[in-house]
């Protein structure tokens, strides 16, 4: 059984740790080794030393206390509400935690009155993609991308009635 809260500041070394477990698996041939091995644990503890300032939600789903997935959403951002992050534990794919977390992040939007909802993804990264338009994602053409340091070619993924995705059921 999982169960979804907030994130709190105990929760960010955690978070930390499972992107970057995420990342070295998920974008591993779209992102060079050596970023990958060495430099992500820089940026990405820099990135997570606390949780986001105003503006943002960070909902964590756990299993027990062990830290299944989390979603990060920046209310602030032009365009409408901006998924920063969106990963799941290795351990507890392909169990709708991804699903319950987008979910719920589009509740939170809505709540907040905001009407768009949307996020990058990598080109290569076809299963994530395939996810994203599984919830009703609508990909924007491919467009190039500077993610530290990185060059890469992304996807805005939208969804102008977010509402739609908050009315998604539970798998």
């Amino acid at each position: 059984m999982i169960s979804y809260r907030i994130a709190t500041e105990s929760d960010v070394a955690e978070i930390r740790d499972l992107q970057i477990d995420s990342w070295r698996r998920s974008y591993r041939g779209m992102l060079p080794d050596a970023f990958l091995r060495d430099e992500v644990v820089e940026v990405l503890g820099a990135r997570w030393a606390g949780l986001p300032g105003e503006g943002w939600q960070v909902i964590c789903g756990f299993q027990g206390a062990r830290l299944a997935g989390f979603v990060s959403v920046d209310h602030l951002r032009e365009g409408g509400a901006y998924v920063d992050n969106l990963h799941v534990a290795d351990w507890a794919m392909r169990q709708g935690i991804g699903r319950e977390l987008m979910v719920r992040a589009a509740r939170g939007v809505v709540a907040a009155g905001i009407n768009a909802l949307w996020l990058t993804v990598i080109n290569e990264n076809l299963a994530t993609r395939a996810f994203y338009s599984s919830i009703g994602g609508v990909e924007d053409p491919e467009q190039p991308h500077e993610l530290y340091g990185q060059s890469i070619f992304v996807h805005a993924v939208r969804w102008e009635n977010p509402s739609e995705l908050a009315g998604l059921a539970a798998v």
